[in-house]
């Protein structure tokens, strides 16, 4: 379905009523996608009336612009997760406790699926599944521990049975097609960038210390790259999510996350500062950069969102200038990392990138948790693509808790129990309906309002500008309906001055004239109320 959706000084208007409607920038309009039934994903347990020919695919977690088709219509490339995954108890296997999720679909493929803007709504019919280099397709598990990249997890399928790891996973998050029509990945787990065919066959595969900056094994588990973008020259870029946490150590006092810029022609890379508003969030760890997108060389469009400090959700999208920003790839402080560092400890060494509001989304109705893709069609259009998590949510039952989260249980794989906080309990955990839609939104931007002109009085402008210093003598000859100013003169106030308002509207210009020093200005003269009005910026400069 096509949505209209107000623009953002519209709905501050209908609020405050105080801001006028022309002031606005963009003009929102939101599309549910729908995806076809041959890429939905299979589910063992779908039956009629619950997951009724399977799982909704999430292509949310990033989209870049594909062109136009032969109907005129737009068309963008839109990348999965790792797949449909659920919250889980912790797992409890030989005495050992670790973090644990739900693959209720463990043979899904991470796939860049095509999504066709239409007069109704948007729909995806078509998909690229993701291969390894022997054309194989990978799966979206997780990576053992031990690996690069391994976030600690188990996979559990539904009936909370271990299903093993895949070192080839990959949590896809980021998306961009290079000049050769090559497609370019980033991922949460490793964090890996990844170079792809056309068809999603992986050619190159780039890991934190394996051609990218070894510190970035530090990313918070699932806070990888979540945002992947080219820049005119070619440059790769990928965002971390979140700060990092270096050493377990960082993830609450970090100011800032990387930028990473790699060079696929020569390998090199360099990395920059995004900083974190520490005052905006409780913890650093909750500011999440949703995607990123390279106007220019320098410049890019960057998704920040988070739960706030005071507990509402912003999504807010941010011009980042990088042109001064400092590669800090070799920078440390006292021997460690700059995560260690506070900003004002940062500020003489480290030139952060700059960061400019665009434009907040929740001001044009957005609700979505998560606007995890972000991409530009023109000059003028941004398109935004949310993540709905392929339409599930868990849902933990357990008749003595109310309030029952899974992840506060511990599931013994021996026995095939629960616990929580050292007490059996009776526990059932299933996967229901998210009812957020899957959503891709075009931000247009509007033409930009041509500024009100103001019209002063000119006894006034000749006031104001006795004010600033110059003086001018003000003489009125009816006879040739002329008003006559003559500079160094002088002009004293009748008095009458506070009743002739400043306006904004004037009607027909009347056939009197300025004269200032025998010179006839070229400037409209308004006769209102008895009095002689003129634009008041034209009358500054000429009395300037």
């Amino acid at each position: 379905m096509k949505k209209r959706v107000f623009t953002a000084a519209l709905l501050t208007a209908m609020v405050l009523q105080s801001i006028p409607a022309f002031a606005a920038e963009y003009e929102a309009t939101a599309y549910d996608v729908s995806i076809a039934d041959e890429l939905k994903v299979p589910f063992a347990d779908s039956k009629e009336g619950y997951f009724e020919g399977g799982l909704v695919t999430g292509f949310g977690s990033a989209v870049t612009f594909k062109g136009y088709n032969e109907a005129g219509e737009m068309q963008f490339y839109a990348v999965t997760d790792r797949g449909p995954n659920a919250d889980a108890p912790k797992y409890e296997k030989d005495g050992t406790q670790t973090e644990a999720k739900i693959f209720p679909c463990p043979e899904f493929t991470p796939s860049i699926g095509i999504v066709t803007i239409k007069d109704n709504g948007a729909v995806v019919d078509e998909a690229i599944t993701l291969k390894d280099a022997e054309g194989n397709e990978i799966s979206g598990l997780p990576l053992e521990p031990g690996q690069v990249g391994a976030t600690g997890e188990r996979a559990l399928d539904m009936q909370l049975n271990d299903i093993g790891y895949d070192n080839e996973g990959l949590d896809t998050e980021g998306i961009a097609v290079d000049a050769d029509g090559n497609f370019w990945l980033c991922d949460e787990y490793g964090p890996f960038i990844v170079k792809t065919d056309a068809n999603g066959k992986i050619l190159e595969k780039y890991a934190p210390g394996e051609g990218l900056p070894e510190i970035l094994q530090y990313r918070i588990p699932n806070r990888g790259f979540e945002g992947l973008t080219i820049t005119p020259n070619g440059t790769v870029m990928a965002s971390v999510q979140s700060v990092l946490d270096v050493n377990d150590e960082t993830d609450d006092t970090a100011c800032f996350t990387r930028i990473v810029a790699l060079d696929p022609e020569t390998g090199d890379t360099k990395m920059y500062a995004y900083p974190v508003d520490l005052s905006q969030y409780s913890a650093p760890s909750n500011c999440k950069i949703g995607d990123i997108y390279a106007v220019d060389d320098d410049t890019l469009l960057v998704i920040e969102q988070g739960k706030l400090a005071d507990k509402t959700m912003s999504n807010k999208i941010y011009q980042v200038d990088l042109s001064k920003a400092t590669d800090i790839s070799d920078m440390t402080v006292d021997g460690k990392a700059l995560e260690y560092a506070s900003a004002e400890e940062l500020q003489d060494d480290v030139v952060f990138a700059e960061k400019e509001l665009l434009l907040d989304l929740r001001d044009y109705g957005w609700t979505a948790e998560k606007a995890e893709g972000l991409c530009m069609v023109d000059e003028n259009t941004i398109a935004v693509i949310n993540d709905n998590d392929f339409g599930i949510v868990t849902v933990t039952e357990d008749a003595a808790n109310e309030d029952a989260d899974i992840t506060d249980y511990v599931y013994d794989a021996a026995t095939g129990t629960f616990t929580k906080d050292g007490t059996a309990a009776d526990v059932k955990v299933s996967i229901g309906e998210n009812t957020e839609p899957a959503q891709i939104w075009t931000f247009q931007k509007t033409e930009e309002p041509a500024a009100e002109t103001s019209y002063i009085s000119i006894r006034n402008g000749v006031l104001q500008a006795q004010e600033g210093g110059k003086t001018y003598g003000v003489d009125f000859d009816s006879e040739k309906q002329q008003v006559v100013l003559t500079t160094g003169g002088t002009y004293t106030a009748t008095g009458k001055e506070d009743t002739q308002k400043t306006l904004t509207e004037v009607g027909e210009a009347s056939a009197w004239k300025i004269v200032l020093d025998g010179t006839a200005l070229d400037i409209p003269v308004y006769h209102i109320n008895g009095y002689n009005y003129v634009d008041q910026q034209a009358l500054e400069a000429a009395l300037a």
